[in-house]
This record gives C-alpha cells, structure tokens and sequence, in this order.
C-alpha cells in the first residue's frame, strides 16, 4: 500500500514527491532531466534517491483502493498509525466526540507534528484539561482531497519544530489540477444500517506551464448515518455475563437504589420495586440499549481551493484555503444523579439522611427528562499565501497563513443544580415516576452550551541550494525561519464551570496564547561517494523555556542493492495551552476492583461513584526525548524491494496523571456530596522506553496471465512500550496491556490487467491482556485474542471517462473480540471491546467516478 522511495524507481519518486520548479545541478546539457523533490523529514530537494530517514508514502492511488472514505477509516490500513478510536465510537466525551488524531509510537496524540502541506495546522478547538486530544482533528480533512499523505517516523524536531516527537504526518491536497471530476458513493452494512453517502466534485483550469496560472477547487460532501448498540448483539446489553464478563448495567436505575449517606456506598436495597430481569445484587439500568449509539454518524462538508500565479519562469505565488463543517447529533440515556427522596418503608429508616429528615439518599435515573442531547458544530478553515521562487543557486520560499478550529456544543436535557436540588430534596419532584407536572419539569432545565476556538497563524521562510561541490557529491544546505502564536479560547457555559449542569460534569475554560519561534540549519554532506550525512539544527524560543534540538543521520548505499540508514533525533515538547492554563475537569467513574475498594476503606465489590478530577499545572516543565533509528533497505532485483528499521525512543519528564489505583495509594482522594472525588492532577512524573521494528516488503509480477500482480505486506512491531510512573520506580511493560497490542500487519494483493484491478488486504492486530493496570500481575488472567478483517474490491475503467468500483469491507463478517476490560471500567467505552475496532461488520460500498472530457 505504501509508495517507499526507492532509488531504483524514478516513478515511484515522481508519484511520492513535490516536483521542485528549478534546475538539477550537476547534470550536463542532453542528459535526461531527473527533477529534485523534497520529502517530508528534509527541507532540502534532492534526485531519486531514498535518505537518512524512513518516511511512508501513501499515494492516492493507495487510498483508493482501501476504500477509505474518511481519513479516520483510511489509517486502519496503515500499519505504523496507533488506533484509539473513542471519538468515533462514543458521544458522552466532551472533547473527544467525534473527533480523531493521529498517533505514532505509542505515545499520545499531542506527541505527533501533523501538517498540511507542510505547514503547522490548529489543534482541536476542545480537548482536556490532562492534554488528551490536543491534536488535530483529521476528520476535518476531506479525503477526496487528499493528494498523498506522507508519514515520517523518525521525529522531525530538528526541521519542523520541537514538538514532533514520534514523527511527523503530512497531508498534501491536490493542487495544479486541471479537468472536471464528479465522485458518487452509496455504502451500507449487511445489517442495512451504518449507510455511507458521498458526492464529491473537484474541477481546475490553467496550466502553470502554458497560461502560466492554475486555479482548483474541490467540494466534498459526506454523510453516515449511526450504528445503535441496540443493533449488535455484543452491544446489545451492559449485562455482558452472557460473555463471562461483568454485570455493566448503571447502578442509577429508575426505580433507585438506596445509598448509605455515610460513605456514599449502596446497601443492596431498591427504593421503588425494580422491574422483572433488572435485578442482580441491586436494580439496574441498561443504558447500551434504546439511544445509545456503537458508532457515530457523520454530516461533513469541505472545500479545498487553491490558485497559482507564475509570475515570471523562476517565480510563483500561491493561495490555499481548506474549509469544512462537521454536524455531529449525540444522545445519551436521561439525567443520572443521587436524590433525596422520602422514606416510604420502615425497612429504609436505618439509612435516613441526617441533614434531611425524613428522606434517603438514592441513585437514581430521571426518565420524565427524556434523552439528554449534545448537537455539534465543529467549523475548520485554513488560509494559506506564499511566494516561492529558483535562482541558479537557491530556491526559496516564503508563507504566511492562519488556521483556526471552532466547535459548539449544545446540550439539551439539562438541569440547573440549585433548582434540581431544591426540587428533589423537598418532594417537589418524584424521580422514580414519570408523572410530574411537566411545565415544572421544564422550568427547571437548562440548555448549556460550550465554544472553543483554536487559531495557529504562522509565518515562515526557508532557503536551500547548494553549497560546492565535494569530491564525494554536492554539499547542500538549508536554513529558515518560523513564527507561529496560538490562542486556545474554551468557554464551557457558567453553570458547567461551577459543576452545576446536572446530567453533565464538570468543565474547564480556558483562554491563553502564546508566540513560539524557531530557525534551523540543516546540511546534505556527502561523506564518500556512497555515504551521506544529513546533519540538522533548531532552535526553538517558547515563553517559558527554549532548547536546541539536533539530528544526525547518516545513509550508507553498500552496493546498488543494498542501504543502510541511521539517525539521532532529540526533541522537546512544551506543555499545550490547557496542560499550564486550563482549569479542572471531572469525569464519572465507578470503583470496582477490589484494590480500589480497600483504599478507601471500602468493602470488596463497592460499586462507589466517584468523580476523577484532572486539572492544570503552570510549573509543568516541557518533556524531553531522544529518537534512535537504524534501518536496511533492500533492492535485491528489479519489481522487489523491502525495508526493516528498528526504532527507540526514550521520553524523560513526561507529562501524565496519576492512575485511579495510584491516586488511591497516594491519598489523593476525598468524599464528599455522596461521592468520592480521585485527583489524578498533572506532574512530570513519568519516563517512558519504547522499541520497536517496521518491516515494509513487497513484489511484483509484471506479464502474468492475470495481469501485473502485486504483493506487498507492513508490519508495525513493539518491542516494548515502558513506563517509569516517577522518580526512583522501575520502568513497567505496558505492551500488550490494554488497547496496546503488540504488532499491527497489512497484507495487501492486487492484479491489474487491462480495464480491470482486483484488490485485497487483510489486516491484522495481535491480542493483549484484558486488563489496562500494567502495575498488576492480575493482568496476566486473561487475554483478548488477535482480530483481522478481510477487504475486497474491484475497480473498472473501461468506459471512457467512467471509473466503476465496488467493494466489500470485512468480508467474514467479523465482530471484535470480547474484553471485560472494557465491559467494566467506565472510563472505556463500555461496548464488549476495545476501541480498536468497531461492530459494524460487513459493509458494502459502491463508487462511480467520472472525469470530464
């Protein structure tokens, strides 16, 4: 599926690579023209030939046939990316519903650079207060867009900024296009539900060469309708004891179950008598039925224009703008909450509230309320100028841009705490029945509503050429400049700030800035005739703190076949905004593992509610890595070729939260209002060591009877994944622990042979302990078994103009494996499996496409 550079390949080079405007130096008149490109991972333009470090290439022609709709769908076939797929899968995540990043290495989001066009992009308007989700969000990326997207895996601080510790992600939309293209796709689950239709048009006239200008444009339209829990059988019930799991049902059921005032811990007695089939040790709710959904749906619109100016042969100037809209429609199960309601059985009095007399204390759900709802309206819009121009010894550029994200979030089905408390303490309201005085009801919700906006505006310049040339090759340079400020604005409505939405929980604004700048330095030395070094410098300036960040690289082409490639990247990473800025947050959890339990003092099995609370820390230093690489490229023979590169990474100072188990063991907790709150505030507590390999290889077999046939096959493989919690601890494994598996493969086949290409891929991800708390050898019980799909597709082009596929993704119809993990923890999902996967299933897709003559 990837395009890797290959040195004996020019077209594989000209498909990978941006095709520079002025001459190759060192060629003499009449021999063929091999243009310099420059690839992601250098900001110096070179000729066919692969560098120091290893960056992934995939092509459009690669993403066309994964049959990828959205870049969310597209990275489960890249083996490299980590999958984490919350914001997809869920609703009930403020910051992360309906959005999704990028991640490399195992580490977070906010640890992988992601340009477009090889410029910064705003982060998420709304991620949290710990960090999490502070990236952007690629959904905001129409894929139909999308020219190539470049991956490079080696950190990339020394060139494009501090920050890039895992790597870096490029995404280059299509430009210079000429013609007119109309796309149309209808997708749909065997189960007839999860329905995909996309309509994209994209169209460009003027050639840079000829008319001396190009002007295109592009609309993309996506539309996904949602699959409901209710409608997989693994989802269909939070009692996952059918599976050998857990009783996941909510303690807060309609009918109530009493609640110790004292310590906040059920006693095991209904309030209301509880319906036939809903009890197990108290009465419970299933809230994976009715309204929930298993995988969200999606209303996407985005444009892409750009236009180009050839001012004169060696100068050009440019205009980008990219601009989309997300709607996304959440709903959850009716308001959740603890009441004071009064005693209706002597059996209740040993549990009557001391500070109301007369009343118990419950967990309850006020189903009068109906769904609470959240509409979404996520906007992105990036604006891009530039100029960039050749003279015989350089070729130089300059651009000025903004990006800017903004997301509103509207909830309905909400109460204002103050009236809601009044109401349920004094009687005025019963929330086990349904039969109140509606016009009552409503007086007491509230419609809260949360805006953030994120802006990165940016202006940068870099020059290259070459310097002289050495007896082993020509020596180039590169050098440039970047100033870029970031505004996060987050304003949760005044009553979510407070923790005084009920139904909701409690949110954390934030309105900061701040102006980052940087220049590097970067060579192409060549050593010997086979032996070249690239040796990078930059200096970065944030408010608090500025470092240096250097990478050493060298490329050793043993003989035509054979290439060995190394480097040494350091990196720093400054705090994000919220990280130093930012309030706290509080999330709904339950204790029930019975560690927990005992560290608060509680019986096994408690079942306690509680609220964990992350917030900001203004003397949070930046984290600081070091990245190793080592890799052999392949050419034994012509249609073969292969890579394996071993990589390390070893992160000091890192940014992290203490654990629910370890905030426990440290005290960090506290009871009050019926609930324990867990502080898992942030520190630079944390070292991390990760390993791993990448092995890319593939083979192809021109003339054959079915056509040109293609095997190729990625590989990502984690060594190991450690974690040092603080100062003086071990380093802990956390590889196949939970969502962290081991390796991820793509196997991919195709065979083209005249109008016809048949194509297919199997991917696969290795199995992992049922269990997230690394720090326990109870992680060893149980494991959650390896899972593959099986994809198919069929294109053909033997109607002028018309280009007909049709596919079917998953074709086994697999489901995901079980994980009690995720059954019982309220901090996942809650679906049966881990958000590597989804439960859609076998899905169908069918896409024409026609080009304008």
């Amino acid at each position: 599926m990837f395009t890797r550079i290959n040195i004996c390949s020019a077209a594989l080079m000209a498909a990978g690579g941006v095709l520079a405007s002025g001459p190759v130096f060192g060629q003499t008149q009449g021999q063929p023209q091999l243009e310099r490109v420059e690839i992601t991972g250098s900001a110096i333009k070179r000729a066919n030939q692969e560098g120091v470090a290893p960056v992934d290439i995939v092509t459009r022609k690669d993403i066309a046939r994964t049959g990828a709709r959205t870049v969310n769908e597209l990275i489960r076939s890249i083996a490299s990316i980590d999958i984490y797929d919350q914001g997809e899968l869920t609703g009930d995540a403020p910051a992360a519903a309906g959005a999704a990043n990028f991640a490399l290495r195992g580490l977070a989001v906010d640890n992988t650079l992601v340009l477009l066009n090889g410029r910064r992009v705003a982060i998420n308007a709304f991620y949290d207060s710990s960090g999490a989700g502070a990236a952007f969000d690629i959904n905001m990326v129409p894929l139909s867009m999308i020219e190539r997207i470049e991956i490079l895996k080696d950190g990339g601080s020394a060139i494009y900024g501090a920050d890039a510790v895992a790597g870096v992600i490029n995404i280059i939309t299509r430009r210079d296009y000429k013609g007119i293209n109309a796309t149309a796709t209808y997708g749909q689950s065997s189960r007839g539900d999860a329905t995909e239709k996309a309509a994209g048009f994209s169209g460009g006239f003027g050639d840079l060469a000829t008319d001396r200008f190009n002007v295109s444009f592009g609309l993309d339209i996506f539309k996904r309708d949602p699959i409901y829990r209710r409608d997989r059988e693994m989802t269909s019930s939070a009692d996952f004891r059918r599976y050998g799991g857990p009783d996941g049902r909510s303690s807060f059921a309609p009918t109530g179950n009493i609640v110790d005032p004292n310590d906040g811990s059920f006693v095991d007695q209904t309030y209301a008598p509880c319906p036939a089939g809903s009890f197990n040790v108290r009465c419970r709710y299933d809230f994976n039925q009715s309204v929930i959904t298993a995988y969200n749906g999606a209303d996407r619109v985005g444009g892409l224009a750009t236009a180009s100016v050839l001012f004169t042969p060696s100068l050009k100037g440019f205009v980008e703008v990219l601009a989309s809209r997300n709607k996304d429609k959440f709903e959850g199960h009716p308001v959740p909450d603890f009441f004071n309601v009064p005693i209706t059985d002597p059996s209740q009095t040993p549990y009557e509230d001391p500070t109301n007399p007369g009343t118990i204390y419950i967990a309850g759900r006020f189903m009068q309320g109906g769904p609470r709802t959240t509409h979404r309206v996520s906007d992105y819009l990036n604006t891009v100028a530039g100029v960039e121009g050749t003279t015989e010894l350089l070729d130089w550029r300059v651009a000025a841009g903004q990006g800017v994200s903004k997301i509103k979030n509207s909830q309905f089905n909400y109460y204002d705490r103050t009236l809601w408390t009044a109401a349920t303490t004094t009687g005025a309201i019963n929330p086990t029945v349904t039969t109140n005085d509606p016009v009552f009801v409503e007086s007491l919700k509230v419609t809260p509503v949360r805006e953030g906006k994120a802006v990165t505006r940016f202006i940068n310049a870099d020059v290259s050429g070459d310097v002289t040339k050495m007896p082993a090759g020509m020596l180039r340079y590169a050098v440039g400049a970047a100033v870029y400020r970031e505004r996060l604005v987050d304003r949760p409505d005044t009553l979510m700030q407070a923790g005084n939405v009920v139904g909701d929980i409690r949110q954390a604004g934030a309105d900061a800035s701040r102006t980052v700048k940087g220049v590097f330095g970067e060579l192409s030395v060549p050593l010997l005739k086979n032996l070249e070094s690239q040796v990078a410098l930059r200096h970065d300036i944030y408010p608090s703190e500025s470092k240096t960040s250097p990478k050493l690289g060298l490329a050793w082409q043993a003989n035509p076949f054979v290439k060995v490639r190394s480097s040494y990247t350091e990196s720093f990473k400054a705090p994000v905004l919220k990280q130093l800025y930012g309030g706290q947050e509080e999330g709904a959890i339950t204790i029930d593992t019975d560690e927990q339990c005992a560290g608060l003092g509680l019986p096994p099995n408690c079942g306690a509610n509680a609220f964990q609370v992350n917030g900001a820390n203004p003397n949070l230093k930046s984290e600081k890595a070091k990245t190793y690489n080592l890799g052999l490229v392949l050419d034994p023979m012509p249609n073969v070729s292969a890579s394996i590169d071993f990589w390390k990474i070893k992160k000091r100072d890192d940014i992290s939260s203490p654990t629910v188990s370890e905030a426990i063991d440290r005290g960090l907790f506290e009871f009050r209002g019926g609930r324990y709150y867990i502080y898992t505030n942030l520190l630079n507590i944390s070292q991390r060591v990760h390993k791993g390999v990448d092995f890319d290889g593939r083979v192809r077999f021109p003339g054959t009877s079915l056509g040109t046939v293609t095997f190729q096959n990625t590989t990502t493989y984690y060594i190991s994944l450690k974690r040092q919690e603080s100062d003086g601890e071990p380093l802990r494994e956390t590889v196949n622990t939970y969502a962290l598996p081991r390796w991820r493969n793509t196997f991919r086949a195709s065979t083209a042979s005249g109008p016809w290409t048949v194509s297919g891929a199997l991917r696969s991800v290795a199995g992992f302990w049922d269990s997230a708390d690394y720090l326990s050898e109870a992680r060893n019980s149980r494991k959650v078994g390896a899972y593959d799909e099986t994809d198919v597709q069929v294109d053909y082009a033997g109607i002028k103009g018309l280009t007909v596929t049709a596919g079917v993704k998953n074709v086994f119809d697999r489901m995901p494996p079980f994980s009690v993990q995720n059954a019982s923890d309220g901090t996942y999902s809650q679906m049966g499996f881990a958000e590597l996967y989804n439960a859609r299933g076998r899905f169908m897709y069918l896409t024409l496409s026609y080009a304008f003559q």
